[in-house]
């Protein structure tokens, strides 16, 4: 074996990364308990999101996890037909025996949790897509040619037991015959992953000149403008939401500091006196830069609508409180800065197209 694919290979146990099963999520959750340290008005980022595979390692780890509980049987378990097909990719049939393989050490793992009905469909769900995800990509795979050897698997299987014995006290025996697998079918499923992960790191390689390219040809996805505010919060010092009624009178505060700022004060002081984001208060109220998508809505709305210096006509009311923002900078961020994200997300994007191009080409059904 050549020292490239040995390194190669480490690569992908270390990462033990597939294209998430649902592809693409895209996060757009709003952080709305209050910090009493610091306020983060992100709304999240746009993302391609990885999973974990489902790996031997983690089945050890439900095992473990039982023993904890004196190996009692999981509060939650399901019997799942085991000649019903839940998914084909091309010839390849899904079934329920299959499913049940990457079930069983899940809910073995939850030990005495009830699970609800919701959260077992989920499981199931994104399991489906996981195998289907990894078959598709194991199709195309071997279509373009990606092979490993029979040395490669033996070691990465190798290195799974011993992972299992040394950390969860498991023998190789009693992890097979605790969830009805044999040697055959665990370094079947390290072939597929490791072919599939190969394919997606060897064809989504991202150059830095790629990367400065795309940094070039698209500037204004790093314009940057830099703010200030004010806030009066809309929760209490213990996070609690306030009253409508309290809430009216912090607007109504809010305006009056407004006012102050219009009438010629000083922005820095009125934030040192009045601001509830304790983080930037002793700062003049100076949140940095910041880009567009990662400031709440209203908020960057508002910052992205200003000219430099200028302050904001209204409060303006988020999930956090009521605002007065004033403009005080912008810039484009500096490639230095944004290569090492921008090469991951670059990469993300192409591992996201070679998912969805085998998802297609091999004709992915799930039927549940």
């Amino acid at each position: 074996m050549s020292q490239d694919t040995h390194n190669r290979e480490n690569e992908c146990l270390d990462n033990n990364q597939i294209i998430e099963a649902n592809t693409v999520k895209n996060s757009d959750k709003n952080e709305n308990k209050i910090k009493k340290d610091k306020l983060k008005f992100l709304k999240g980022s746009k993302i391609i999101v990885s999973l974990v595979l489902v790996t031997i390692i983690g089945i050890g780890g439900g095992f473990y996890i039982g023993e904890e509980y004196g190996r009692t049987l999981p509060a939650t378990h399901k019997n799942y037909s085991k000649s019903q097909v839940l998914a084909t990719v091309e010839d390849v049939k899904i079934t329920g025996d299959d499913l049940s393989k990457r079930m069983e050490p899940y809910f073995y793992m939850q030990g005495l949790k009830k699970l609800s009905n919701e959260e077992i469909e989920t499981q199931e769900t994104n399991t489906l897509n996981y195998m289907t995800n990894l078959e598709a990509l194991y199709k195309a795979a071997v279509d373009s040619g990606i092979k490993v050897t029979d040395d490669e698997v033996d070691e990465n299987y190798s290195k799974t037991m011993s992972s299992i014995e040394s950390t969860f006290n498991l023998t190789e025996d009693e992890f097979l015959n605790k969830f009805n697998l044999t040697k055959d079918y665990v370094k079947t499923s390290l072939k597929k992953e490791l072919i599939a992960t190969t394919y997606l790191q060897d064809n989504s390689e991202v150059s830095e000149d790629e990367a400065k390219n795309y940094y070039n040809n698209n500037k204004e996805d790093f314009f940057q403008i830099r703010a200030s505010h004010i806030l009066i919060t809309k929760y209490d010092e213990d996070g609690k939401e306030l009253s409508d009624e309290k809430k009216a009178e912090n607007k109504k505060l809010a305006e009056k500091i407004l006012k102050r700022v219009k009438n010629g004060e000083s922005f820095d002081d009125l934030a040192l006196e009045y601001s509830d984001d304790s983080y930037t208060a002793s700062k003049g109220g100076d949140l940095g830069y910041f880009g567009e998508g990662t400031m709440d809505e209203n908020f960057e709305k508002a910052a992205f609508s200003l000219e430099n210096g200028e302050i904001y006509p209204e409060v303006v009311e988020t999930n956090y409180g009521y605002h007065i923002i004033k403009k005080t900078g912008e810039q484009y961020s500096n490639f230095d800065d944004e290569k090492d994200s921008l090469i991951e997300s670059l990469q993300s994007t192409k591992q996201n197209t070679l998912l969805q191009d085998a998802l297609e080409k091999y004709n992915v059904k799930i039927n549940i």
